[in-house]
């Protein structure tokens, strides 16, 4: 696996794991050079690893574009979980709660930083088209169990029945849900869909029980069988036939682990998802460049030129994102789409899945990590996605408008999504600070108002 690292001088790649050792030298010699490195190492704010260093408080966060995802992520770092944990909880939890952008039937893009094995990785799951103009593959639930795989401390039923128990029954639908039934309705094609989402004909206002039986019934399934319960049997052939897909090809969908494009910030790197697609890290890389160059004020509109964004041209379609950070420093950045509001607007029958739209490009979601993988640190996560009809690239540009600001200009979360109100895409943020006296690391989170998400600051005692 290699990563992709840009710089104003240009592109390279390099191994996202791997072991350097020190050679052609004595023994002392060896503990002589470890010794210098860890005295450069507490001069350094960004190396210092301040774990064992003080008695203050660890930081954890749980973000997400919907409030009901963003407490059950906050439940489960509470209850010991990684930021792994977290995330697949959050993403399971917005396919019960914000079904209009999120779901089984649909996918996305994840960063995962794992702090113990010091590596940042791209997880794609692209809802791609399984044919051209088609609905997608689902990768969704293949893209959240590799999360929990990946650095998980909690049981898998454990973050499934959170999302189960909201699908059974949503005692209050959130405005963020609320708006997109208002404004997706008409997308909502066939009558198994408007029997779930639009009861009696009318879409339910914010705060109104919600109900979704048969996902629920589904996502049970999941919980005790495990992930054939949605690709293979009597679910998958319903869900084939309804998306026009071939079964094998639903059975053949699998989550993929690449490497990331990093922009070296000395002993940190930025770490954008490196995916095949049109407008992904690469782009969003060089975007960076040539908007870091700019005097501050031009940074943003620099970006959105150097990424096409605000342009004429398709709008990317709508998603959702969330962040996720523990006190153990492991991070993941994720954003999720259905290709459209409701993704195709038809639902395969007695599943509760919605189909998605086909999508080709990465313009709906970006997700961005400052990790120091010299000490295994997590400094600052980011993900912007698309509302729709804002443009192309909405969510590459919404992310660079809050990593800019953020890593260049020491601005906080809080500042940098006040300041968006008429920028595309939305934007939530976990920044840091770095004490240069202790090294202490404080941080802070946001959410772009514009979502009607929340973030939850959670402060683990040692």
């Amino acid at each position: 696996m290699a990563t992709t690292d840009t710089s104003l001088l240009g592109l390279r790649t390099f191994p996202t794991s791997g072991e350097r050792t020190l050679t052609g030298a004595s023994t002392p010699q060896i503990w002589r050079r470890l010794g210098a490195i860890a005295i450069v190492a507490t001069l350094l704010p960004g190396c210092v690893n301040t774990k064992f260093k003080s008695n203050a408080p660890d930081q954890a966060f749980a973000v997400a574009d919907e409030p009901r995802a963003a407490a059950i992520g906050r439940t489960l770092l509470e209850q010991g979980g990684t930021a792994m944990d977290a995330a697949a909880g959050m993403a399971l939890a917005m396919a019960a709660t914000l079904p209009s952008r999120v779901g089984p039937g649909g996918g996305g893009v994840c960063l995962v930083f794992d702090a113990q094995a010091k590596t940042v990785r791209t997880l794609d799951v692209l809802p791609r088209p399984a044919k051209p103009g088609g609905a997608a593959a689902p990768g969704f639930l293949r893209g959240v169990y590799a999360l929990h795989a990946a650095g998980a401390a909690l049981r898998w039923e454990q973050l499934v029945v959170q999302a189960e128990v909201l699908a059974r029954e949503n005692p209050g639908i959130s405005r963020a849900f609320a708006r997109d039934l208002q404004a997706g309705a008409a997308r909502l094609t066939d009558a198994e869909a408007r029997r779930t989402f639009l009861p009696g004909g009318i879409a339910p206002a914010e705060g109104a029980a919600f109900a979704q039986p048969e996902l629920a019934a589904l996502l049970s399934q999941v919980r005790r069988n495990g992930l054939n319960a949605l690709y293979a049997g009597q679910t998958a052939q319903t869900l084939a036939a309804t998306a026009g897909l071939d079964p094998a090809a639903l059975r053949s969908v699998q989550a993929q682990w690449r490497g990331t494009v990093a922009i070296d910030m000395g002993t940190k790197a930025l770490h954008l998802a490196d995916l095949p697609e049109p407008d992904a890290g690469k782009a969003q890389a060089q975007a960076w460049t040539a908007a870091a160059k700019a005097p501050a004020g031009e940074r943003a509109a620099r970006a959105l030129q150097a990424l096409g964004a605000g342009t004429a041209g398709p709008s990317a379609p709508p998603a959702a994102g969330l962040i996720a950070m523990d006190a153990q420093e492991n991070a993941v950045a994720c954003a999720f789409t259905m290709g459209g509001l409701f993704g195709t607007g038809r639902m395969a029958p007695g599943t509760g899945v919605l189909t998605a739209a086909g999508v080709d490009r990465a313009g709906f979601g970006a997700p961005a990590l400052l990790a120091n993988t010299i000490v295994g640190r997590a400094l600052f996560g980011a993900v912007g996605t698309a509302n729709g009809g804002d443009g192309p690239a909405a969510g590459p540009a919404a992310m660079l408008s809050g990593a800019l600001p953020a890593l260049l200009d020491g601005r906080s979360a809080a500042d940098i999504v006040a300041a968006r109100a008429d920028a595309p895409g939305r934007v939530d943020l976990v920044t840091c600070q770095v004490s240069m006296e202790n090294g202490l690391k404080d941080c802070r989170a946001a959410t772009d108002p514009r979502a009607n998400g929340f973030a939850y600051d959670i402060l683990v005692s040692r």
